[in-house]
């Protein structure tokens, strides 16, 4: 096992090769899942050889000339040398993750190994191993939860540039600000509701991209004081839609790790007392990946929410790798069909069926169906004929600051 400067010395050869040469450097951090309660379970001697067997199945699964390096207990890098692209370097992890849909023999046990792989490249990412390991890793976190257990490094160095120091200064300075985008009634034909959509525009970084400080918010153990910076700022705009007169209920975006904070329930409940907003004026958005990640605890929390009052939908329907089971015991109110299958369904019949038959599913068991992505109005239209409920996308409205969105309304009124 090698950590710190010697995992570097062995990386920065090949670095220095993929600079020099221009050509790209994959590097793929491996994490095996449940590594420590399988210790538990099984003592640590049969977890060492189960590490052992998932190197060797690693490697099997890559070219001569890849280099393997464990670098924790369950952890590993892999250096892919003289890749074409980021496809090709998750070409390769889909290759070692096939190597773990079958049993492993471990002290004449049968074993499935769970792998994830976060994956980075040189230069586009990073153009030192520090900086590629911390690429790679940040990707492993998006891979642990994501259905085909892969991901690669969305930004070149931003989350490496960014500190949860200035994180922190963003709140305190108000350089973070919550826009609205309105969520469209249409039967109704009108502006039914607004999403709360945190956004930074950093002083000398310029705009940083949500998925960026909100992962670090979750990573470096801020998420509980940007989740009440978030809260209170949508509450603010709910009251500034009430004071205007408006029935606008604000949706406010929970990631897993903020609905686990203990308290989270408490914060809420208080906040809206504090300001004066009635519960069924806020509507909380979890996705899929976030119900499942704690699901007895996620129902639990979710499920006081809304005994408060405060409604609950569903982000992202359709593309987590939860089950409709988990619908049985989840206090939903609505679902927000994924973009994914809203873009561009009129081009496909196959999408389209999928939107008609989460609409009626939706309607069947007593909730609200949401159509997220909508670009083009014969969209809007078509959404209305298969009796869609809301809609939400370019067409509808950008985010913006909550004064623009106002006296938008104002406007149109």
């Amino acid at each position: 096992m090698i950590r710190g400067s010697t995992l570097f010395e062995l990386m920065q050869p090949h670095v220095d090769a993929s600079l020099g040469e221009q050509r790209s450097l994959g590097v793929l951090m491996l994490g095996v899942q449940g590594l420590r309660q399988f210790n538990i379970q099984h003592g640590y001697e049969s977890g060492e050889r189960l590490v052992a067997k998932v190197r060797a199945l690693v490697t099997a699964a890559l070219r001569p000339g890849d280099v393997v390096a464990q670098v924790g207990p369950g952890d590993f890098i892999v250096l892919l040398p003289g890749i074409r692209d980021g496809n090709h370097a998750l070409l390769a992890a889909s290759r070692v993750l096939r190597q773990f849909e079958q049993t492993l023999d471990v002290n004449g046990q049968p074993v499935l190994a769970s792998v994830a792989i976060g994956a980075a490249l040189c230069p586009d990412h990073g153009d030192t191993p520090d900086a590629l390991c911390r690429q790679a890793e940040a990707a492993l976190v998006d891979a642990r939860t994501s259905a085909d257990r892969m991901a690669i490094s969305p930004a070149p160095l931003l989350s490496g540039a960014i500190e949860p120091a200035e994180l922190r200064e963003a709140i305190a300075s108000g350089q973070l600000e919550m826009q609205l985008q309105p969520i469209w009634d249409l039967k109704a034909g009108r502006i039914c509701g607004a999403e709360s959509l945190a956004r930074w525009q950093h002083p000398l970084r310029g705009p940083i991209s949500p998925s960026v400080f909100v992962a670090m918010a979750e990573s470096s153990g801020m998420i509980a004081e940007f989740t009440r910076w978030s809260i209170n700022a949508s509450l603010q705009h709910a009251v500034e839609a009430r004071r205007r007169g408006l029935d606008l209920p604000v949706s406010i975006n929970l990631s897993a790790a903020a609905i686990a904070e203990r308290g989270m329930v408490e914060h809420l409940v208080g906040a809206l007392g504090l300001w004066g907003v009635p519960p069924e004026a806020v509507v909380i958005e979890v996705t899929e990946t976030s119900i499942i990640a704690d699901f007895e605890k996620g129902a639990d929390i979710l499920g006081r929410l809304n005994g408060e009052g405060v409604l609950i939908s569903i982000d992202d329907f359709g593309v987590g790798n939860a089950s409709f089971a988990y619908l049985r015991q989840f206090p939903a109110t609505e679902l927000k069909i994924d973009r994914s299958f809203v873009t561009g369904m009129l081009g496909n019949v196959r999408s389209m069926q999928l939107v008609k038959a989460m609409i009626d599913f939706a309607h069947h068991i007593g909730l609200r169906a949401v159509a997220e992505g909508v670009e083009d109005r014969p969209t809007l239209q078509r959404l209305a004929e298969l009796e869609c409920d809301h809609a939400q996308g370019w067409v509808v409205g950008h985010p913006k600051p909550a004064a623009e969105f106002f006296d938008a309304l104002r406007v149109v009124a």
